[in-house]
């Protein structure tokens, strides 16, 4: 008899103890846990379909994409479109929508889609990996990276063309109204970029009504508004236009491709938190949330900094090479993502009617 309560005692700890070390293994959110991503761990996805809008870089989503699939065995497919052509395009398909995520863009544009109801809450389990502010607080959308924005031009032209001139290098707003830099800038359009809409709304807000003395005559001196974030760095680097206004990373990763562009974060720049939506989509819910789960992890942040050359949310990743810190960067601390999601629509259509 005492040999058997023993036994029935050693087994019942022994079930307890293993029950522990399963808890810990499956959500815990250290370095070792993290190292092994949780949907690779509890997720057997093989034969689900995720699709996607994609508004950042092709190869950051087809390595987000081809690393999911690996661990889970889902098949993973996506749009690329810009942040407005992404929030157009969820918009009218509100009632009926094709996609399950929404994949960088701003988090301005984000926010607005939470509050269109085009967006789903999901509280994700690896949310706890990502500081409180970069993602929403009430898990409509969780950041992956950050995006300054930053004076660029292009250094070989400068020094040939506007140096021997005793030019200044632009490095400040009030530099880009030189009328020496008049048809040489090009910057994404606020009315169907995110980029060029975080720029607008950035600008009002650390300018107040200063700004709209100030914007006419930026736009004076602009050759080019583009609809994608990415083409200004990449026609500078080309030597299209001197000076390119848009994020830091889509400039050092041109530059590295084509001709140096010199970067420069000016004073109050305006930033954006890149996000992950849930689209208000229930057909593959499991697929998505696994996905979004995925994002969140220090080897997902791993590869989105190694192909955007930005910092990673996950505070696990390191700075890429060259980047300061983001305690460093001289950002627009006070900047409201609520407020530039809800003015942008005025804003926008003031500044097209200047």
């Amino acid at each position: 008899m005492n040999f058997s309560k023993k036994l029935k005692t050693f087994v019942a700890a022994s079930l307890a103890s293993l029950a522990l070390i399963t808890a810990g293994c499956g959500g815990g959110g250290d370095k070792k846990q993290d190292a092994k991503p949780a949907a690779a761990q509890t997720q057997d996805l093989k034969g689900k379909k995720l699709v996607m809008y994609v508004s950042f870089h092709q190869d950051t989503a087809q390595a987000l994409a081809d690393q999911f699939k690996k661990e889970t065995g889902a098949e993973v497919s996506f749009i690329r479109l810009s942040t407005g052509e992404a929030t157009a395009r969820m918009t009218a398909e509100k009632s009926a929508p094709k996609a399950d995520v929404w994949l960088g863009g701003t988090s301005d544009a984000h926010q607005k889609m939470k509050v269109d109801g085009v967006t789903m809450a999901y509280a994700s389990k690896n949310d706890k990996l990502i500081p409180a502010e970069y993602r929403d607080k009430d898990n409509f959308w969780h950041g992956l990276y950050l995006e300054t924005l930053a004076i660029g031009y292009n250094e070989a032209r400068f020094k040939k063309e506007f140096e021997p001139k005793g030019i200044k290098a632009p490095t400040s707003l009030e530099d880009l109204t030189n009328p020496a830099f008049k048809g040489e800038i090009i910057t994404p359009d606020p009315a169907r970029s995110g980029t060029g809409s975080t720029f607008l709304t950035s600008v009002v807000q650390s300018m107040g009504d200063k700004a709209w003395d100030y914007l006419p005559k930026l736009k004076a001196n602009v050759a080019q508004f583009t609809s994608s974030g990415l083409a200004p760095a990449q026609k500078c680097a080309a030597g299209e236009y001197l000076i390119t206004l848009n994020f830091i990373a889509d400039q050092q990763l041109q530059g590295r491709k084509g001709q140096k562009i010199v970067s420069t974060i000016y004073n109050n720049a305006g930033w954006s938190v890149v996000p992950i939506s849930k689209i208000n989509n229930k057909s593959n819910e499991e697929v998505a949330k696994a996905f979004i789960d995925f994002c969140l992890t220090k080897k997902a942040g791993e590869i989105i900094s190694k192909t955007t050359n930005a910092i990673a949310c996950n505070p696990e990743v390191a700075a890429p090479e060259g980047m300061k810190p983001l305690k460093d960067l001289p950002l627009f601390k006070a900047y409201d993502f609520d407020k530039a999601g809800k003015d942008k629509k005025a804003l926008v259509e003031k500044f097209s009617g200047l």
